[in-house]
């Protein structure tokens, strides 16, 4: 191997290949001082750095180029990941997008859906308000009993004081099933409040793009 001046390379290149087998090709490298190299082999040092290799014409038949970082590969299979999110989130919204206009034909479709889930949760809701009325009603016979036992001097009886504690129960179940059911008709407003942005924009693409169509 030797270093040489670029003015000179491509002779001395000539010189290289003729010197070698036919089928040998010199391989050139830079060095850390900007200086063109040449030889058979590159040196352990320029060996993942970028680099050429030319035949015994002179012609550069292979470039290869500087090894990349343990850095640059994971910030290369990040970007390749986030493209690859990306990707996924344009088709599962493209996916919505369809099944959006084809399940509703206009705005008060939308309307006409959101307010039927949310009247029938409120059907629901009326009825367990009834329920626990009822269970209102049976607990203040239960303490009603339980303190005429008092004012008698005797204990409230193990099955007074069991259905107290079961209807007490059943009250705070049905209480938290109204919680519920008025947290589902908020999701259902808010679900179908963004129907209804999506849609009216995806209509609005629409509308423009058949006042460009020619």
């Amino acid at each position: 191997m030797r270093r040489i001046d670029t003015l000179y390379l491509a002779p001395l290149l000539l010189a290289l290949l003729a010197a070698g087998p036919a089928t040998a090709r010199i391989k050139c490298w830079t060095t850390d001082e900007g200086v063109r190299e040449c030889g058979n082999v590159v040196p352990p040092k320029y060996a993942q750095k970028k680099r050429i290799e030319v035949n015994k014409q002179g012609v550069v038949v292979k470039e290869l180029e500087e090894a990349r970082s343990k850095e640059e590969i994971a910030a290369e299979r990040e970007r390749q990941r986030k493209l690859e999110e990306e990707r996924k989130r344009q088709a599962e919204q493209a996916r919505k997008d369809r099944i959006l206009l084809e399940t509703f034909s206009s705005e008060d479709d939308i309307v006409l859906t959101r307010d039927g889930k949310i009247a029938a949760l409120e059907s629901e809701i009326k009825l367990t308000r009834s329920r626990i009325d009822k269970l209102r009603d049976n607990l203040d016979q239960m303490i009603r009993a339980a303190a005429a036992q008092e004012r008698a001097g005797k204990e409230p009886s193990a099955e007074v004081t069991r259905d107290i504690a079961s209807l007490k129960r059943q009250i705070a179940e049905n209480e938290r099933h109204i919680q519920d059911k008025r947290a589902e008709q908020e999701a259902i407003r808010k679900e179908f409040q963004g129907y209804l942005e999506r849609y009216r924009e995806l209509r609005r693409q629409q509308t423009e793009g058949k006042e460009d169509t020619p």
